[in-house]
């Protein structure tokens, strides 16, 4: 493969290059579809979400019963934007995966990626900002704002506090898998990712026993009267909802790091697959006791 076309640009485009000799727009990949479709497969899911609650209710979206008024129309939305959403996800990964085989400028590569992933993440942060600055918002305007006040209803528990420690600790695994790794410790860093991994389920498993056991109790928005309670259910459901997305999307990462491991990825300096998920996971932990303070204590 000739330098020009390792480097991506056009025949007719002038090569820049640095202090070192390199081109310094080597690292640089192509035009890509796939982000487009990522976010346009993912725009049918909280119409989906919004019709099977009910939301859609009187909205005139539709004729007849094929409209968002009809739950069932939801649950479709929600299958085939979800099925378009994960089968373009993995298409833009494994397209990012080629191209990094043909870049020959590994130290900005490497920046720029790490650089993604941060703006990423602050993308995330501000999602759960405005989860939290509801919270926060509705508990300054309301003291009634929180869980049911009844003897017999109790909020939190010892299930919380075991699920609170499992994701702590999953968050050192995880670290000591991605030193690990960059030691070149292969078999050391898939153990510790498969602990992850193993400590992440658990806690999603406890979170659903929590859910379960909430449900059982009447603590939903539905269920309970309007007022005070309901709000703070819903928003109860919808903070750690989506934070349990997250962490399953964080599974899915920790997964591929441990099957590319598998196929003898990550050879020398290149992993940084196992960087990004290292860092979303350690941002999940970080928004969970966020999370347990202003949910399970402040309210």
């Amino acid at each position: 493969m000739s330098d020009q076309a390792q480097t991506n640009q056009p025949a007719n485009t002038p090569v820049v290059l640095d202090e070192h000799g390199q081109d310094v727009m080597g690292h640089v990949p192509p035009g890509s579809i796939w982000p487009l479709l990522v976010t346009g497969g993912l725009m049918f899911v909280p119409f989906g979400v919004l019709s099977v609650l009910g939301a859609m209710n009187g909205s005139g979206w539709g004729i007849g019963k094929i409209g968002l008024e009809n739950p069932m129309i939801g649950k479709a939305l929600i299958a085939i934007g979800g099925l378009i959403f994960v089968y373009c996800l993995m298409g833009w990964a494994n397209q990012i995966i080629r191209e990094k085989l043909i870049s020959h400028n590994l130290i900005g590569q490497q920046k720029d990626l790490q650089m993604f992933v941060l703006l990423f993440l602050c993308g995330e942060a501000t999602a759960f900002g405005a989860i939290f600055g509801f919270f926060y918002h509705r508990r300054i305007m309301d003291d009634a704002f929180g869980p049911i006040h009844s003897p017999e209803f109790h909020f939190g528990g010892p299930t919380v506090a075991y699920a609170t420690f499992i994701l702590l600790f999953s968050s050192v695994t995880c670290e000591f898998a991605h030193h690990a790794l960059s030691k070149h410790k292969v078999g050391l860093a898939k153990l510790f990712f498969i602990f992850t991994i193993l400590l992440g389920v658990g806690f999603l498993g406890m979170q659903g026993l929590e859910w379960g056991e909430l449900m059982q109790r009447g603590f939903t928005p539905i269920s309970i009267p309007e007022g005070s309670a309901a709000s703070f259910a819903a928003i109860f459901y919808t903070g750690t909802g989506f934070h349990g997305l997250h962490v399953s999307i964080g599974l899915v990462m920790l997964f591929m790091v441990l099957f590319r491991l598998e196929v003898g990825h990550f050879r020398g300096k290149r992993h940084f697959a196992a960087v990004a998920a290292s860092w979303y996971w350690h941002f999940v932990d970080i928004v969970w006791v966020a999370l347990f303070i202003t949910v399970y204590v402040v309210g």
